[in-house]
């Protein structure tokens, strides 16, 4: 079971007659392979988002598309003849720019943290001329 797509999204995507020509099994060696091939396209992200984030990322839409894709895009590279759809291709090569970014920090997710807004930063202020200072080291020794 993987953490950013099921079986069921493959087959919702690709309908289980389209899973079937493309891999060339049926029953139990189809949910086999597709749950390999969900492996393989969960750790193909997982090492690009490595890089910034925890993994495995929390639920969101765009992981399960990268995922998704990436894992379409190894079915039909199984497909007969070996011949991937021009469509697929680029979706796939799309997605890998994503990640990419992602990996750089060019692309954030919903699910990072907002940058800091530079309020409540540290600063050294001086002691005006002739005045004590509250919590300097000599006023707090004994706590």
């Amino acid at each position: 079971m993987g953490s950013y797509i099921q079986k069921q999204h493959l087959e919702d995507r690709l309908t289980v007659s389209v899973l079937e020509n493309l891999s060339g099994k049926t029953g139990n060696e189809l949910v086999r392979l597709l749950d390999e091939i969900i492996a393989r396209a969960e750790a193909f992200v997982n090492n690009y988002a490595s890089i910034r984030y925890c993994i495995p990322l929390p639920a969101d839409p765009l992981i399960t598309e990268w995922t998704l894709r990436i894992a379409e895009y190894e079915l039909y590279k199984r497909g007969p003849g070996n011949n991937v759809p021009e469509k697929i291709r680029e979706s796939y090569k799309e997605c890998i720019t994503f990640l990419n970014d992602l990996a750089q920090g060019k692309f954030r997710l919903v699910s990072d943290p907002p940058k800091p807004s530079g309020n409540g930063n540290s600063f050294t202020a001086e002691t005006p001329a002739g005045k004590t200072t509250l919590f300097s080291a000599d006023a707090m020794k004994g706590f």
